[in-house]
Parts: structure tokens; C-alpha cells; sequence
């Protein structure tokens, strides 16, 4: 009979990303839509904003000025987004928000806004792997 042997037990190094909360006020309708929407799509609400927070820091996501400051402007009765994500991305995200002279609350409002009308998932893609025309 032959004889199986387990390996040496592992070792990992692996530190757990900083994390940061966000905790702000966002259109209810909207919002409840979307917790809706992230269910319907099997996906968690904080892993579909963390991506777009990062992609939209890397400039990879681009919502239309309009879709962000008409959030200013609502007097719509609101809820309260309270989650938490990777530290690190969440100030990138926060810096552009301010850098493109938005609000958080409103850029996040308008994204939710867009995943409900929209339906579609966003993913994260090597640039390297991607090709362009001009190649």
C-alpha cells in the first residue's frame, strides 16, 4: 500500500487591507433599488462599489457630469450607506470625487443610478490585456 504524506503546513505573510467606512446619506429609492439590483445579480453591495470606486479613481468608469450634480439638487427622502472598504481604494476614490469637484454621496448615488438602469456587472481587466486599434 503506498504511503501519502502531507506537506508542511503553510505559512502565509498575507496582511489584511486596511479598511475604511463610509457612512453617508443617498437617495432611498435609489438606493433600495439597487440593494434590489445587487441581490437579483448575486453580487454584494460593497464588492460592486469598491470596484467601481476603484475604477472610476483609475479613470477606467466615466459618469456624465449631469448624473452627479443632479443629486445636489434632490430633497427626496434619503438612507443611510454604511459599509466598509479596502482603505487605500476608498481615499483614491474620495480625492478624485473632490479632484472632479463632486461629493461622494452624489458620485455614489449616480453609480447606483446607472447599475439599476443599466444591469450590467463590472469587473476588473488587465490593461495590458487589452488591445487597441492602434496596436
Amino acid at each position: 500500500m503506498e504511503e501519502i504524506y502531507m506537506g508542511k503546513p503553510v505559512n502565509s505573510n498575507a496582511k489584511r487591507a486596511e479598511i475604511a467606512l463610509l457612512n453617508t446619506k443617498v437617495n432611498k429609492k435609489v438606493f433600495d433599488d439597487f440593494k434590489d439590483c445587487c441581490k437579483e445579480l448575486g453580487y454584494p453591495m460593497n464588492m460592486l462599489l469598491e470596484t467601481f470606486m476603484q475604477q472610476y479613481a483609475n479613470g477606467r468608469f466615466h459618469i456624465d457630469s449631469k448624473d452627479v450634480l443632479k443629486w445636489r439638487k434632490d430633497k427626496s427622502e434619503v438612507d443611510t450607506l454604511n459599509t466598509t472598504f479596502n482603505k487605500e481604494i476608498y481615499l483614491e476614490f474620495k480625492a478624485t470625487c473632490k479632484g472632479n469637484k463632486f461629493f461622494v454621496k452624489h458620485v455614489v448615488t449616480a453609480f447606483m443610478e446607472v447599475v439599476v438602469n443599466r444591469k450590467f456587472i463590472l469587473e476588473y481587466v488587465n490593461i495590458a490585456d487589452i488591445k487597441t486599434d492602434r496596436e
